[in-house]
Formats: structure tokens, sequence, C-alpha cells
């Protein structure tokens, strides 16, 4: 076998239609099955054990920042290598080899420094009271070994969605996450640990990444998953997964700065009721997002088409934003008119406090992100990694600034209101599309 051999025909969706309904059920599956999982999670755990388990997630999702980067950047040039003619097993496999190499090499050394600096880790993430007082450093290793194997599984997953195979991608998604819930809702219920429920989570992460790896293999010609590529072409690679980096540690910082934040000055089961908060609004953005995430892999596509298919991304860009407006401000509204409502459903009678600042904040928060969602995967799709860096950069230090300001003085509005000014700044990707387009 050489890298010669072309790549089969991917039996891609024939309409943006049926994309969007198998990428809209991957997309559901997350913050559905999530949404079940907080139910049991705030009934069978006590207030602070929620809250430990919130913020141990929270802090290992931070220090793992580069990971989605990795992912992002696999769909981008997956999606670019299948739509060119020449495009072969070897080239993709290569990609594939050299983002999962690098989400393990990064793993290990991530937790292996927490397992060094345990002690000082947790004291840092949890404050020194609540690591004085039960043992925290075990939670912390295990959530960030949990958060390790997630990973690995969602390098695998953004490879299926740049190959444009939505609908097998939705069938592991749902088989997993439903998996996952069923899982954890026994673990929780019946043994009442923060570890058992990272362990068994940890269990269920592992399972998805061999069933993953298998499914991703038979689409490969010569069902080979890992192979070799040239220097240029890891090169270019690594280049623009570099700027990808910025945009996920901005990303990262910003849902989980608050949290750990929110839980050292207002105490682990302030951190867990925010975090109530945030699961539910947060769908405002998800389902959106996730529902036309194949938008990346298409722009990518039409992008490598050369002429023809740039001419086809600004109509195709068009449609997908005002879609995806649209769809957010139903969701917002419908939310806030049915708060009260949610709040006793997913966080039990006893959380609701009346008060509707933070929910409300974090409701337009996530609306203002969701209108980015089409202008953030035209840029990262025809190259421009930098812009969109840049943007959420900036976007996410302003925040992180008004985060340490507002928190201590304002508690979960102040938290709500750093989180703002984020998704007011990510409106430039908006500016940066049109003039992208109009140039084009």
């Amino acid at each position: 076998m050489t890298d010669e051999v072309r790549l089969r025909p991917l039996a891609r969706e024939p309409v943006a239609g049926t994309r969007a309904l198998w990428s809209g059920l991957d997309a559901a599956a997350t913050p559905g099955f999530t949404l079940a999982t907080l139910a049991v999670l705030v009934r069978a755990l006590s207030a602070s054990d929620y809250g430990l388990l919130v913020m141990a997630l929270a802090a290992s999702g931070l220090s793992l920042a580069i990971n989605p980067a990795i992912a992002a950047t696999t769909t981008k040039f997956v999606s670019e290598l299948s739509g060119q003619r020449n495009s072969s097993s070897g080239t993709i496999a290569g990609v594939i080899t050299i983002s999962l190499t690098t989400v393990a090499v990064i793993d290990f050394i991530i937790l292996s420094g927490t397992a060094i600096f345990s002690e000082p880790l947790s004291r840092w993430v949890f404050g020194g009271a609540v690591a004085s007082s039960r043992d925290v450093s075990q939670v912390l290793l295990l959530a960030v070994l949990s958060v390790a194997i997630q990973q690995i599984d969602a390098v695998l997953a953004a490879a299926i969605r740049g190959l444009e195979r939505f609908r097998r991608q939705a069938l592991i998604e749902m088989l997993s996450r439903g998996t996952l819930t069923a899982v954890i809702i026994y673990v929780a219920w019946y043994t009442r640990s923060v570890a058992m429920v990272l362990i068994a989570q940890s269990a269920v992460y592992f399972a998805s990444v061999l069933v993953r790896a298998i499914a991703l293999r038979e689409l490969l010609p010569g069902r080979r998953l890992l192979g070799t590529t040239s220097w240029v072409g890891a090169g270019r690679i690594i280049r623009y997964g570099g700027w990808m980096w910025l945009t996920a540690l901005a990303g990262v910082a910003y849902t989980s700065a608050d949290r750990i934040i929110i839980g050292r000055i207002l105490g682990a089961a302030a951190a867990g009721q925010y975090n109530v908060y945030l699961q539910i609004t947060q769908v405002i953005h998800f389902i959106p997002s996730s529902a036309f995430a194949f938008s990346l892999p298409a722009f990518s596509r039409l992008a490598a088409q050369g002429g023809a298919g740039r001419n086809e991304i600004g109509r195709t860009y068009q449609v997908y934003l005002c879609t995806i407006s649209m769809t957010a401000v139903g969701f917002a509204a419908a939310m806030m008119a049915s708060w009260p409502v949610l709040l006793r459903v997913f966080a039990g009678i006893g959380s609701a406090d009346g008060r509707l600042g933070a929910p409300l904040l974090l409701t337009l928060n996530f609306l203002l992100l969701a209108c980015n969602v089409a202008p953030y995967y035209l840029l990262i799709a025809l190259g421009h990694a930098k812009a969109v860096s840049m943007i959420t950069t900036l976007s996410m230090l302003v925040a992180l600034v008004l985060m340490a300001v507002l928190i201590p003085r304002y508690g979960m509005e102040g938290a709500a209101v750093a989180r703002l000014a984020y998704g007011a700044g990510a409106l430039l990707l908006l500016w940066q599309a049109r003039r992208l387009l109009q140039w084009k």
C-alpha cells in the first residue's frame, strides 16, 4: 500500500438539511444528557460535594485548554484534504496521528504534574480551608484523568466530523452520552461519592474512545487509522493549531475561571448553584453551535475547491447566520419565560431564590455568543485563525479582569457581567467575516 491510494467516497449527506439534522442530534446529546445528569447529581450529592465536583472539573478543563484547539484543527484539515481529489489515506491518517500524539503527550505531562504537585494544586483550586479539612487531591487527579480521556475522544470525533459523516458521529455521541448518564446516575445515587462518580466517568469515556476509534478506522481506505505525513504538512498543521490554541485557551479560561473564583470566595455550594445556571442557559449557544458544526468542514471543503466553491460560501454563510441567530433568540425567549419551571426540574425546589439577575445576564451572553457561531466557523475554515485568536483572546482578558474585580463585590451577578463582556467583544467576529466576504 502507498500514499497514492485515494479516499473512497464518503457518502456525504446530499443536502444541508440532512447534515443539520444529524449534527443537531449530535449537539442535543451533550446538553440533553448533561441536564439529566445534573438533575440527579444535585439531589444525590450534598451541595458542598456537588460544588467540589464542579470546581474540580472546571480546574481540570482549564489545565487542558489546548485540546479543543487540536480538535478544531483536526476537523479543518481532515475536511480540507477530503475535498481535494489527490487526498490520500496516509495524509489524513497523518493528520489524525499528529493530533492524537499531541493530545497524548499533553495529557501525560499534565497528569504527571497533577500527581506530583497534588497538594499545592488542591489548595490553589479549592482553597486552604477545604483542602485541609478533606482529601481533595484524589478528586482533582481523577477529574484531570477524566478530562484527559475525554479530549482524546474529542479528537476522534473531530476527525469523523471532518469526513462529514454526521450520522455516524451523532449515533456514537448519543450512545456514549446516554451510557455516561446512566452510569453516573447509578453510581452517584448508590455511592454518594464524588471520587466514584469521576472513576465511572473515566471508564465510560475510555470505552467511548475505543468505539469511536473503530468507527473512524472503518471510514479510511485500508482501514488505516494512523499514518505519517510530510514535515511541511506537519508544520502547517502545528502553525495553524498554535493560533487555535489561543482561541481555546480564551474559551476554557472564560468557562472555568468564574466557577473557581466563586467557589474560593463564596464556597463550593455557591459554585454548584452558579453551575446550575450555566448548564441551563448555555443551551442557547451550545445547540446552535453544535448543530451547525457541519459548516466548518463544509466551508473548508468549498474553499479547497477554488473559485466556484468560494462563491457558494458567501450565500451559504448568510443563510446559516440568519438561521442560527433566530434559533438562539427563540431558545432565549422560551428559557426566560419558563425559568422557574426549569430551575425546579433541574436543580430542585430549594434552589429557587427568586433572583433573575445572573440567569438573565447569562442568557444574554449566550445569545451573543450564538450570533458568533457562523462567523467563527467561516473564519477558521478559511484559514483566518489569527484574527479569531486575537479577538477572542483580548475579549477573554477583559472578562478575566472583570471576574477578579466583580465577583468579590457582586457574587454571581458579577460573574455573569464579566461573561457578558466576552460575548460582546466576540461580536467583532461578525465584522471580520463581513470584511472577508466583501473582499472575496
